[in-house]
């Protein structure tokens, strides 16, 4: 079991305070999916949330607007919602760990791989913080075809559980170079020390904070954790970052 300090750490910003809410659960198999125009298969993408779910109440509409972006580009987006799947509303103060939201990444991509609409052969993880770290997690405890992805994005990882992963495949690793409620230095380090570590590319973001891409943000403020502020340049340079890296496997 993960400390409440620990689960806090892996949130997206402001709503870590520690309570945990009752959240209704989604049916087996029934995903927010956010589909292109047209039959398909399309590429895809799997989004996995920050330790505050997909509906933080500093920025509700952050992954959605993120969602819509790549629908309009082609890419059907799906959301793994380990929080949901819980009854859970936040990762702080409860018995969730990386593995366990592992574990929900890896039952979604299974679940798109069977839908007609979706490529299985482009499927691409995009985790933030929390969900970042356990994108990583997965790539240690799974194998390629356990996964159903290709591809792994990862925004400010929280990486206090991931180890050095045995699965080779690109990933992208962007990290804030102030951040101090998810420090890079340990991601950089399982990084390197992993399976095809030349396939890792990873991107530093000097003056960045934590959630430096959630435009709701002031600049910087003191959170309970860390601090955390938007910078409009690095979410910049990293939203291009992204598309370079998925445009790669299109």
């Amino acid at each position: 079991m993960r400390s409440k300090t620990a689960c806090m750490a892996g949130g997206v910003g402001l709503l870590l305070f520690g309570t945990v809410f009752a959240h209704a659960q989604a049916p087996s198999g029934d995903y927010r999916s956010f589909k292109p125009d047209g039959p398909g298969p399309h590429p895809a993408v799997v989004f996995v949330s920050g330790c505050s779910g997909f509906a933080p109440a500093f920025a509700p509409a952050v992954y959605e607007r993120s969602a819509e972006r790549l629908r309009g580009q082609g890419y059907q987006v799906v959301f793994a919602d380990y929080l949901g799947r819980w009854n859970l509303k936040s990762c702080a103060g409860a018995s969730i760990t990386h593995a366990d939201a592992a574990k929900e990444l890896v039952a979604a991509t299974t679940w798109m791989k069977a839908q007609p609409s979706i490529d299985p052969s482009r499927i691409t993880a995009l985790g933030w913080s929390y969900g970042g770290g356990a994108v990583l997690v997965a790539l240690d405890r799974y194998t390629p075809e356990q996964l159903g992805f290709s591809r792994a994005v990862v925004y400010y990882p929280d990486c206090r559980s991931v180890r050095p992963w045995k699965t080779a495949m690109p990933v992208l690793m962007l990290l804030g170079g102030e951040d101090d409620v998810a420090p890079g230095k340990p991601c950089e380090a399982s990084a390197k020390k992993s399976a095809a570590a030349d396939g890792v590319r990873i991107v530093w973001y000097p003056g960045a904070y934590h959630a430096f891409d959630v435009p709701e943000l002031p600049a910087k403020t003191r959170g309970p954790v860390g601090t955390i502020g938007y910078h409009p340049q690095a979410a910049a340079a990293a939203q291009e970052e992204v598309q370079r890296f998925l445009n790669a496997s299109r």
